[in-house]
């Protein structure tokens, strides 16, 4: 972002103007420009067409709307020409229409605010078009009339476009084979229009832009291998030769190949792996571009149901809102999600879609050189193509690639991993694992803790494959999973536990490496307490299914980290001491008696309480002190009625207190809370679906677009850098209080009143007038 510059252009075309509000106020805007108006009374939609001074990548566009006289929506268009010197007139341009973006109604501010919309797009333009469609109607709008204070482009000039562009035709830029096979291509085009045998032309036409899309892909390989040369991997050196040569095959084809010619490049769906007869081999493909690629950079967002590529066009980096239940809009009525400064926009997300999120529209991005590099060890069993999906910037894209490797488990679709060794597989899968299970998405953390468990239960491992890279794998695995087991989600912390069981009991872990790995001390200066009661609730697992002595799990190490963690200054975590001692203690019986007394570290009391309980034991009185493990952890000062609510019971959701029958199946459940759990909301930066009232913690410290907002030291709320400086200069926004005096929701920015009863209020009974979830 720091590389854009301002895009300087003129104004090509307009349809109209208000004579003190001329659109040439547009060109140079400042604190002391009036900004375009249109003409009074005039027909919709009123359309402006700015022209560039070059070619330019457009990355980002700003809307500055007048605080009265507001477009309900403007529509965006690009042009660029293929060839200047033969540039049609303007009203003969087949214009690409990017998308559209709606305006608020300005009511809320009583008119006096001034809205700025900044849209993140990547698209390459010499002209840009936007329309302006019927005005919004109040009192200070008699005229019906359209205006706008100010509009900037920023992104970057691309003078030699042209020149670029034209490059190659006389097969300049490829290999002496392709040239060769160009120039017989276009000597037979030309023949067959001296012949008027059009159909052939065509074709031929068809097959020599193939050609030439071959001709870059083998460019970008080159490149690619020397860069793999350069970090010494060469492994992946190796795939990229093979898929080189078998490109250079497919160049050698003769024209009347089907294989060839048929071969589509930019059909924006899933690409397939392909395997050699002899060896596996991935088929390498670059990344195609879909028609929506050109606003995939920076967010990723829900799909469309039952199209696992096709999705919403443009990305938003920030936006207040949430979603809308809608019917699912065509590619030309997609809308484009805008930062809003302050207020909440229109639904960005069609709600047609009843099992969340999987895929979008956007090919997985080529590895960068670090990420090959940890690839490295798996790239040549799992494809360049489906490493290029775990190790996408994009969520949706990642939980794809594991999906893919599930079904290669399970045999269902057997490409891939078929005829390779139990210890390769491993290696592979393994390697997917280790790099997905500690993923910022919960959706993604959970599908691969899923392929964990799956790959254990399906293959049974051997003892030998803990060797190489296989052993740096489960160390990490071992290490990510003990950290989810103090995840807040409650999910994830559940389906955390049980894989780390899960590789207990398996040969490639075993259960005395799991035993120390959970009892080697913490490299971070303080751990949660979360996590804390998570390894005691393992160890107490663990105690009870493979009891304890100093062959299997170690006696004195276990012990002495009980009896740590029953001097904890927090109850829970004494209590989860406690239980576990008592687990110990019908193991070995007197034996931990004699640790207990040796032990300095312990008050009398607590000695007294332990002994009471091995006395309760033996008789059969004794009774577990309950664990209180319920998160989130609610405000003491919460009502029954809140408690109702929030009560966790079968057949309820834990958020919002909803009872039905089907939430007794977790997929129906999930569904609820993708799509109507009013609680709930999805970040409009990375879409992980959090509660309402940590949205704005989550923008700011979890979200792994981050980076893309700051808090304003006013009202506390997560604020876009674009409009953060234009945000803390107004000062327009409400003062932050304190949390024992209101809530500060972030969907409608208004105080609610404090603890966990102000939300429910606010959300459940009241509703809040921007959660669009409203289909609950």
């Amino acid at each position: 972002m720091s590389n854009l510059v301002k895009l300087k252009f003129r104004i090509a075309t307009f349809t109209s103007e208000d004579n003190e509000f001329p659109v040439s106020e547009l060109i140079k805007p400042g604190p002391q420009s009036k900004g375009w108006q249109s003409a009074r009374f005039q027909d919709f939609p009123q359309t402006i067409i700015f022209q560039f001074i070059c070619p330019v990548q457009i990355k980002q566009l700003q809307f500055l709307s007048h605080q009265s006289k507001i477009s309900s929506r403007i529509e965006i268009f690009t042009y660029i020409p293929e060839n200047p010197s033969t540039m049609p007139p303007i009203d003969q341009f087949k214009w690409k229409r990017l998308g559209y973006l709606s305006l608020d109604s300005n009511e809320k501010s009583n008119y006096q605010a001034r809205e700025l919309k900044s849209v993140f797009i990547d698209a390459k333009a010499m002209f840009l078009k936007i329309s302006l469609n019927k005005c919004h109607a109040n009192k200070h709008n008699m005229f019906n009339q359209v205006g706008l204070i100010a509009v900037n482009a920023l992104g970057e000039e691309l003078a030699d476009y042209f020149s670029s562009s034209r490059k190659g035709f006389g097969g300049l830029d490829f290999d002496p084979v392709t040239s060769e096979k160009l120039k017989q291509l276009l000597i037979a085009k030309d023949r067959a229009v001296e012949n008027e045998d059009f159909d052939e032309a065509k074709r031929l036409r068809e097959v020599i832009e193939r050609l030439k899309s071959l001709a870059q892909q083998l460019f970008q390989l080159e490149e690619r291998k020397k860069i793999a040369i350069k970090n010494e991997d060469y492994d992946s050196a190796k795939v990229i030769k093979m898929e080189i040569e078998r490109l250079r095959s497919v160049i050698m084809m003769p024209s009347e190949n089907p294989t060839f010619y048929a071969r589509p490049q930019s059909s924006g769906q899933p690409m397939g792996m392909t395997r050699s007869a002899s060896r596996p081999v991935p088929a390498y493909q670059p990344p195609q571009t879909a028609p929506s690629d050109e606003f995939n950079s920076y967010t990723p967002v829900r799909p469309i149901k039952n199209d696992p590529y096709a999705s919403q066009e443009i990305m938003s980096s920030r936006t207040q809102g949430g979603f809308s239940n809608k019917n699912p809009i065509s590619y030309e009525e997609r809308v484009i999600p805008t930062v809003a400064s302050g207020r909440n926009p229109k639904p960005i997300y069609d709600e047609d879609d009843d099992e969340g999120p999987k895929n979008i529209n956007k090919a997985p991005e080529p590895l960068g050189p670090q990420q090959a590099k940890l690839a490295g060890p798996f790239i040549h069993i799992l494809t360049e193509e489906l490493c290029k999906c775990i190790f996408s910037k994009t969520w949706q894209l990642r939980e794809e690639g594991l999906d893919k490797i599930m079904n290669e488990v399970t045999g269902s679709t057997s490409e891939i991993l078929i005829d390779l060794e139990d210890f390769e597989i491993y290696l592979g899968v393994l390697g997917a694992v280790r790099h997905t299970i500690g993923d910022k998405v919960a959706q993604v953390v959970l599908k691969s803790m899923s392929l964990l468990n799956l790959l254990i239960k399906s293959i049974p491992p051997s003892r030998g494959f803990i060797r190489g890279d296989i052993s740096e794998f489960i160390q990490t695995i071992l290490a990510i999973l003990l950290d989810k087991i103090g995840d807040s989600n409650a999910r994830v912390k559940e389906m955390a536990e049980q894989a780390y069981m899960t590789l207990s009991h398996s040969e490639i872990v075993g259960i005395n490496l799991s035993v120390q790995t959970i009892l080697k001390p913490s490299k971070e200066k303080s751990i949660s307490q979360k996590h804390i009661l998570g390894k005691l609730n393992l160890l107490t697992i663990i105690v009870e299914e493979f009891r304890i002595d100093n062959s299997n799990v170690p006696f004195n190490p276990v012990v002495e980290y009980a009896l740590s963690s029953f001097s904890n200054s927090n109850s829970e975590i004494r209590n989860s001491a406690q239980n576990l001692l008592m687990k110990i203690y019908c193991c070995v019986g007197s034996k931990l008696l004699n640790l207990i007394a040796d032990n300095k570290s312990l008050r009398p009391a607590q000695i007294d309480t332990l002994n009471k309980g091995f006395s309760e034991l033996e008789t059969g009185a004794y009774q577990e002190p309950k664990v209180q493990t319920r998160q989130p952890v609610r405000n003491d000062k919460e009502t029954r009625e809140t408690r109702d609510f929030r009560e966790q019971k079968p057949a309820m959701c834990e958020f919002c207190g909803k009872n039905d029958s089907s939430f007794a199946k977790q997929d129906a459940l999930d569904i609820h809370y993708w799509k109507d759990c009013l609680m709930l909301v999805a970040c409009l930066q990375c879409s992980q679906v959090v509660e309402v009232l940590h949205l704005n913690m989550h923008m700011l410290r979890e979200c792994e677009l981050s980076e893309l907002v700051d808090q304003c030291p006013r009202c506390k709320e997560a604020i876009n850098l674009d409009d953060f400086e234009m945000h803390v200069e107004e000062q327009a926004c409400l003062a932050a209080k304190p949390p024992g005096k209101a809530n500060r929701c972030p969907l409608c920015h208004d105080d609610v009143e404090p603890g966990q009863n102000g939300w429910i209020k606010h959300i459940l009974k009241e509703g809040c007038p921007n959660n669009d979830r409203s289909n609950y």
